[in-house]
């Protein structure tokens, strides 16, 4: 008798096979190829399966399938998930989100290719819906990240967030900052794909023209919310560190610190060479990984049982660094 997949197994195929989507999702902006299958969702070209299909049509086609594939895959984690609720409440509550956000992604999708905000359509809601569908992306990935430290039992439920205020601030103004550098970031991807520039000099002139499609003139927003939002988490990771000092989250912090810096590598090297392909779908990759990482880090600080310090009033006896 064969061995079922255990639900820890099953959730890192769903969380891996959601990666895959998001950046297939990229290279689909990227080629253009979104209208591969028209306006027709669920069929392609108004057929089930495209036959004599175009390039295009074969990429948003295998996009679709491959969208269809991780919804299954987040009804059997649920499901399993479910039967395990009164011994992983945490892991129950994480793949409940993760369906949710699932079916949201599903239906942004659907909305995106029946308006038409696909292509060559270069309009602000396009950018928008790019912004929008990313962020949702992001929170799927942080609700299966949580799934999997839960369903691995190295997450503690509930997290007592009320008894960590000041914790608890912090890391959500964290996660709001990496959405809101999500969000920028989408309008900016959009506006590298309808209007690239010749040089970096031109595009720097480009987002300072008024006379600007707002893409453009947006997308400068990016990169200094980015380094924003990124002092920010390395300032408030060792102000987390000295509140509560958690062993067990230690791995996790020093990852956390490796992703942000090789990012901001990526992302500047994706700006200085005027984001081609590759560099693109890497920076997403990194932006995937590094918020995947902030949730682990996250969920885990807030429920360790290390000592956590009730009061700023108290001086620190000793420097307690992250890493």
């Amino acid at each position: 008798m064969k061995r079922s997949l255990s639900l820890l197994t099953l959730t890192w195929i769903a969380l891996a096979a959601n990666v895959l989507v998001i950046l297939q999702g990229a290279i689909v902006r990227i080629t253009h190829s979104g209208a591969g299958c028209g306006r027709h969702w669920p069929l392609c070209n108004g057929e089930v399966i495209p036959l004599a299909a175009s390039t295009e049509t074969i990429i948003e086609f295998t996009h679709r399938l491959l969208s269809l594939g991780v919804l299954i895959l987040g009804v059997w984690v649920l499901r399993r998930a479910f039967q395990v609720r009164r011994e992983q409440p945490g892991t129950f509550v994480f793949a409940s989100a993760s369906m949710v956000l699932l079916l949201i992604e599903a239906l942004l999708g659907a909305l995106t290719v029946m308006w038409g905000l696909t292509a060559d359509n270069a309009s602000v809601e396009r950018g928008l819906m790019v912004a929008a569908h990313l962020v949702n992306s992001m929170l799927l990935v942080g609700a299966l990240t949580g799934t999997i430290v839960y369903a691995s039992g190295r997450g503690r439920w509930p997290l007592n967030v009320t008894r960590q205020g000041v914790l608890t601030t912090s890391f959500l103004v964290g996660l709001v900052g990496m959405l809101v550098v999500m969000f920028s970031g989408g309008i900016a991807a959009m506006g590298n794909t309808m209007f690239p520039s010749e040089s970096l000099a031109a595009g720097l002139a480009a987002d300072f023209d008024p006379n600007s499609h707002p893409l453009v003139r947006l997308r400068i927003l990016h990169p200094i919310i980015a380094v924003t939002v990124g002092i920010y988490l390395f300032v408030s990771l060792g102000f987390g560190w000295w509140l509560k000092p958690a062993p067990e989250a230690r791995p996790y912090t020093r990852v956390l610190l490796g992703t942000y810096v090789a990012q901001l590598i990526i992302g500047t090297f994706n700006l200085a060479f005027l984001a081609p392909a590759v560099l693109q779908v890497l920076h997403l990759f990194m932006s995937v990984a590094t918020f995947a990482v902030f949730t682990a880090t996250s969920i885990v600080m807030l429920g360790s049982d290390a000592p956590h310090r009730n009061t700023l009033r108290q001086a620190p006896t000793t420097a307690v660094e992250a890493s």
